[in-house]
């Protein structure tokens, strides 16, 4: 779980990551978060990197939490899921906050306990419209996270425990740009990064092994400097 907090006050950022933390130590997955005192910092990093979730500030600096927001709804394919966390508290602010995309809205000074049920119930929220949680069907291609095995018409296909983890995440995210360091840092533990290219290796073996080509409906873009995509497209005419 990647996360983006901006706020222009030190205090407050460190708050916030404190009370994360507490959300990411119990939880299944590794979280990342990545504090910002300034919005035109962030939307730089939002141009190379992939991020789950925004923790938006409304009043900074340079542009605002809320500019912010609107430029993720207007140039992302996928935007992440964001909760405004702000002193502005009128009912106007909220509603435009709302109105601009914003999954929650939450006001300063917060209730750490509060902040992380407003966190976990955005990210369900979001989990459950990408559909993957028990398992995954794709054309020909069904996941079992149970059994963490992918089958093609029932036969099933070999596979790692880390590459089916991958190829899920993949398919979860259909049509949404993934950054490598998103990527490595979901599925590669800092002690096993000492190899020159381990995610280019696997994307290469997930081509292969699960048929990701044009002609099985399936196409998985390398974005230069950024990282890659997988798009569903129209089977190529035999």
């Amino acid at each position: 779980m990647r996360v983006a907090i901006l706020d222009d006050e030190p205090a407050e950022l460190r708050r916030v990551e404190q009370t994360l933390e507490q959300v990411a130590d119990g939880g299944e997955q590794p979280w990342s978060l990545h504090s910002f005192e300034r919005g035109e910092d962030l939307v730089r990093q939002l141009r190379r990197e992939t991020f789950d979730l925004l923790i938006l500030d409304w009043q900074l600096p340079d542009i605002t939490g809320l500019m912010v927001l609107r430029w993720t709804r207007e140039h992302m394919e996928t935007p992440p899921a964001a909760i405004m966390l702000t002193s502005r508290d009128a009912e106007n602010d909220i509603v435009q906050a709302l109105n601009a995309g914003a999954d929650d809205y939450l006001s300063k000074p917060f209730r750490p306990n509060e902040l992380k049920a407003r966190v976990g119930a955005v990210l369900r929220r979001h989990s459950q419209q990408r559909a993957a949680t028990d398992g995954l069907s794709f054309n020909d291609l069904v996941f079992d996270d149970a059994e963490l095995t992918v089958t093609r018409d029932g036969k099933p296909i070999v596979m790692t425990e880390r590459e089916y983890r991958l190829a899920h995440c993949l398919f979860s995210n259909l049509g949404r740009p993934l950054s490598r360091d998103y990527l490595y840092e979901r599925f590669w533990p800092h002690e096993e990064m000492s190899s020159s290219r381990p995610l280019d290796t696997h994307i290469y073996r997930l081509r292969n092994k699960l048929g990701l080509t044009a002609d099985r409906g399936w196409q998985l873009l390398t974005i230069y400097g950024y990282g890659y995509r997988l798009e569903s497209v129209s089977p190529a005419s035999e």
